[in-house]
């Protein structure tokens, strides 16, 4: 595995904390890792219930430490469509990300996490187009949420 490294600064505010410490995935985990990071005068946590986390190599929480890749913008996806399939695939991603969001996950102002890029994707079919097209750039970073 690739040496990765973040500081507590880097996770977002509403990432959820494990205290199952026993689990044996817990050396790999990012809830506990995280955890572990927490300064010991930090009054209020969010946390997984403990009663509902039971741990080990089914645990719905887990989430490795590795990178994923992000798209940046997919402004030159128009010059791939005709005007009606452009209108399709515009207005169902405004649908499901916001007019506003839109155009910044367009732009590249917003990267798009693995799961939109599906999104967007799931999107070009609707509108009929079934080649995979490339975004307009990549980064790889930790994946919080997804």
């Amino acid at each position: 595995m690739e040496n990765i490294t973040f500081q507590l600064s880097d996770v977002p505010g509403n990432f959820t904390l494990c205290l199952n410490a026993d689990c044996p995935l817990a050396e790999r985990c990012l809830h506990q890792m995280v955890r572990r990071m927490i300064p010991t005068d930090e009054l209020v946590l969010h946390v997984y219930n403990p009663e509902a986390v039971k741990g080990g190599e089914n645990c719905k929480f887990f989430r490795a430490l590795k990178l994923d890749r992000y798209a940046k913008g997919f402004s030159r996806f128009q010059e791939e469509m005709v005007p009606r399939q452009y209108a399709v695939f515009s207005r169902s991603l405004m649908h499901y990300f916001g007019r506003n969001p839109y155009y910044e996950r367009r732009r590249g102002e917003r990267s798009l996490s693995p799961a939109e890029q599906e999104v967007v994707l799931q999107a070009l079919r609707k509108a009929g187009i079934e080649e995979d097209l490339e975004f307009d750039g990549y980064e790889y970073r930790i994946n919080w949420i997804d």
